[in-house]
């Protein structure tokens, strides 16, 4: 019995022939774009499969053409928002083809943008579900933003964004004692989110170094912004464990990383204004508060310098009254004095005229008795006067002390200090945890310090 032989040729052309008779319309096909395969001519030969349980069931390649192709990305781009890339879940229009040389392939003639919209969207209410059943929406934004004088940044070194960022902080860097920290990232499309995730990951290694995160990306094309709707990415922002600002330069809705960042603004420039802000803040209050303190010691000064002044008075008029009073009793003293001799000698005067030599021993005696009573009485009262002066200086003396140590200056020199939280003066650490900033007040100057 004699075979019949075919040629190659005539197997494939038959092949050919049956396909281009049963398949003469396009169809709509759901397909995994798995590999693009661009070529520098401009054509590109798409591998298309079909996964179920993670496992690829199906394979085709496909066919787009120069002239089909730019047309289609640039289309699918615009409506999208999304670069047309590997791993995307596509419906193609597609003409069936098999040519004898190479083989069975798919032509892609379009590919219909609002159903990848549709799967973006579902992505992004999915990991929306996700975070809100695990409690995870709010709790990056439940975390205290302190002064992050020291701020991780997320971005690319060549973003115009990053640079925008670094402009506005340049200018107050100095002032508020900002410092940053890039770690290179990209920033847009699938490759972004496994790159910003590790970025998140050395930032962990090394928090105590950063007082918050700052992913910055700037504006311009909106294409690759589905990203940061990653699941992954926005659990990992979420549960961060400082917080992490947004400043990603868009016109579109809120991204979910946005969304769960601890603050998010509509550019890099306007996060650093942000930034700026917060310690714009504090330095007001900051300077309030010293103007309270400076007034407050102001008023204490002049009521001590009042009471100084009253006290000084007091205590002059005391003396000026002591010294009136004794001046007064010595010169009645002395008066008596003088007129004792003249009376005596007038009762006695035939006594005087019959006993000159008693008269004048009595004489001298009671001269000597009046001189020696008016030297005692003098110097008792000079010792008084002296003795009340004395006590009254003391008494000045203290209290000139006493209003001395009064003055917070002269408490803060003896190595006291004054300890303030939020402008309050704090008198027990019951009420600090970890993380406040403290106000440290010196004899010689301020400090600034957190609780560990």
């Amino acid at each position: 019995m004699s075979k019949q032989i075919f040629t190659l040729l005539q197997v494939a052309g038959s092949i050919r022939k049956t396909l281009e008779n049963r398949y003469q319309q396009t169809y709509w096909v759901r397909a995994e774009l798995y590999k693009m395969n661009e070529f520098a001519s401009g054509h590109a030969f798409p591998e298309l499969v079909q996964r179920e349980n993670g496992k690829i069931v199906a394979n085709l390649s496909g066919v787009l053409w120069k002239t089909h192709f730019q047309r289609i990305r640039t289309h699918f781009e615009k409506t999208v928002q999304e670069p047309l890339s590997e791993g995307k879940e596509l419906l193609l229009e597609v003409k069936i083809v098999f040519s004898e040389t190479f083989g069975l392939s798919l032509h892609i003639i379009d590919i219909d943008p609002s159903f990848s919209l549709g799967e973006l969207h579902k992505l992004r209410v999915e990991t929306l579900k996700k975070l809100n059943q695990e409690g995870l929406l709010n709790k990056n934004q439940q975390l205290k933003l302190p002064l992050p004088k020291r701020i991780a940044l997320i971005s690319a070194d060549s973003s115009k964004g990053l640079s925008d960022f670094n402009e506005v902080l340049e200018a107050e860097k100095n002032r508020f004692g900002i410092s940053t920290f890039l770690f290179n990232c990209t920033l847009q499309g699938d490759p972004a989110i496994q790159s910003i995730l590790g970025a998140l990951g050395k930032i962990e290694r090394l928090l105590k170094h950063f007082d918050a995160v700052a992913i910055v990306r700037g504006g311009g094309a909106e294409v690759g912004m589905s990203c940061y709707d990653d699941y992954l990415l926005c659990k990992k922002i979420a549960e961060f464990p400082i917080p992490v600002l947004c400043g990603i330069g868009h016109s579109t809705n809120l991204t979910v990383a946005e969304m769960v960042a601890n603050s998010h603004a509509i550019t890099p420039s306007v996060l650093a204004h942000n930034i700026l802000h917060i310690f714009e803040v504090a330095a007001e209050s900051v300077e309030q508060c010293a103007k309270r303190i400076q007034q407050s010691f102001n008023e204490m000064q002049q009521l001590n310098q009042r009471a100084i002044q009253q006290a000084v008075l007091k205590i002059s008029r005391i003396s000026r009254w002591n010294i009136d009073n004794n001046r007064r009793d010595l010169l009645q003293l002395l008066s008596n004095v003088q007129q004792t001799p003249r009376i005596s000698l007038k009762k006695h005067q035939n006594q005087l005229i019959h006993m000159p030599l008693k008269l004048n021993q009595t004489l001298k005696s009671t001269t000597n008795l009046a001189f020696q009573k008016s030297q005692s009485l003098w110097h008792k009262t000079a010792n008084k006067s002296s003795h009340l002066i004395l006590k009254q200086h003391f008494q000045l003396e203290r209290l000139s002390k006493e209003i001395a140590l009064m003055d917070p200056r002269a408490v803060l020199s003896r190595g006291y200090s004054i300890v303030r939280k939020d402008g309050m003066i704090l008198s027990s650490a019951k009420s600090l945890k970890k993380g406040d900033l403290l106000r440290i007040e010196f004899y010689e100057g301020k400090s600034d310090v957190e609780v560990k």
